[in-house]
């Protein structure tokens, strides 16, 4: 999903705002792309915890209350766009979490799942007790099959760079 608040880069900003920021703090616009870039994000919500959600969480358990907002802010984000995105293709069949999040996340792939239930989305508790492995986590009430799809990113890349090269 392009626009989600990532690790470290800013998600989607509004143009007009970069310009106003640039004159404001006298910045060029490499330093701009700097900080949207490594800067923001996550990274940038918890004032430099970490790009890392595992840090992140971490430091909420602790009781951090920008790693909870940024947390929160992030599931949010997720919510959205999966419901723009539903109501785009006038509904959607399956729901798939993959990557370092999607794989890993169980808390937070049952609160977006949660989140969902106006779409007919529930989540079998049981099944969502997992990481890395692929399986349906949605119950067999849930009108929207929710997955869980490992990846594997550097092969992926691997593959596309083979493919330029030949």
């Amino acid at each position: 999903l392009e626009g989600l608040i990532m690790g470290t880069r800013s998600g989607d900003v509004d143009p007009a705002v970069l310009q106003f920021i640039m004159n404001k703090e006298g910045m060029d616009i490499n330093e701009m792309l700097n900080i949207l870039n490594k800067k923001s994000g996550v990274y940038g919500m918890t004032n430099g915890i970490s790009s890392d959600f595992r840090d992140i969480e971490n430091a909420k358990a602790e009781g951090n209350h920008l790693a909870e907002v940024a947390l929160d802010a992030f599931i949010y984000r997720v919510v959205k766009y999966i419901g723009a995105y539903a109501a785009a293709m006038n509904g959607v069949d399956a729901i798939a979490f993959t990557a370092g999040v999607g794989e890993n996340d169980k808390a937070g792939r049952k609160k977006i799942c949660e989140s969902l239930g106006f779409m007919g989305v529930e989540i079998d508790d049981e099944a969502n007790n997992i990481r890395g492995e692929e399986r349906v986590i949605s119950s067999p009430n849930s009108k929207v099959k929710v997955m869980l799809i490992p990846t594997n990113e550097e092969l992926a890349i691997a593959r596309e760079t083979l493919d330029l090269v030949k």
